[in-house]
């Protein structure tokens, strides 16, 4: 590409966009075009504005996740980049994340190459993603054996809600709810659901 590529970063946090507006800002081969808090801004901005690539985080403090907008830009916009930018530990994100057609995934502690390298080989046609990435682990269980249904109860337990919500938010019963808990607190060893609800919001689940 002979002309700068224009970048959007998304990410929540704003020490993390200033990080990588400060990495984009070292090469004259990109152009950071709009720095944005939620994903869910992400869509109709595209619509609105031309864009090479898009570094990505996936959760978000409020609104859709960053895969859900990325899936979304795909569709109406598969030209463009997308890099995956996070500090969390999911493993089944970048299955997910390759699904959707994200061209990378970029984690900055497990990740052996820089940002702007990973952002470099993804404008040059790459597909850069994670060779070796860590089992990571609720408590003492893997969160690779946790259940759709089980990460659904999670996020509900992460946002406050009391067993009764929940299971009219799964259209579960009430004891299908707590035996669901009790199984994830058995298998994990977290004794608690204030202790589960704060490891789980750790790992980003």
């Amino acid at each position: 590409m002979d002309r700068t590529a224009k970048v959007i970063i998304v990410d929540s946090r704003r020490f993390a966009r200033t990080y990588i507006e400060m990495c984009v800002g070292t090469s004259p081969r990109y152009e950071v075009v709009a720095s944005i808090p939620l994903a869910e801004e992400l869509p109709k901005f595209v619509d609105e504005n031309p864009a090479d690539l898009i570094t990505l985080d996936i959760p978000m403090e409020r609104g859709i996740d960053g895969l859900t907008a990325a899936a979304k830009v795909k569709r109406s916009h598969p030209g463009i980049k997308i890099i995956i930018c996070t500090s969390l530990n999911q493993t089944d994100w970048m299955d997910k994340a390759k699904s959707i057609g994200i061209e990378s995934f970029w984690h900055n502690e497990y990740s052996k190459l820089p940002l702007l390298e990973a952002m470099d080989r993804t404008m040059d046609g790459e597909s850069v993603y994670i060779n070796d990435y860590p089992e990571i682990y609720l408590g003492k269980l893997p969160t690779s054996k946790l259940t759709e249904k089980q990460k659904e109860l999670l996020s509900y337990l992460i946002g406050g809600y009391t067993n009764k919500v929940i299971a009219e938010k799964m259209f579960l019963s009430a004891n299908t709810v707590k035996s669901y808990l009790d199984d994830i607190m058995l298998t994990s060893g977290i004794h608690s659901r204030t202790e589960l609800a704060v490891c789980a919001s750790k790992l980003g689940l």
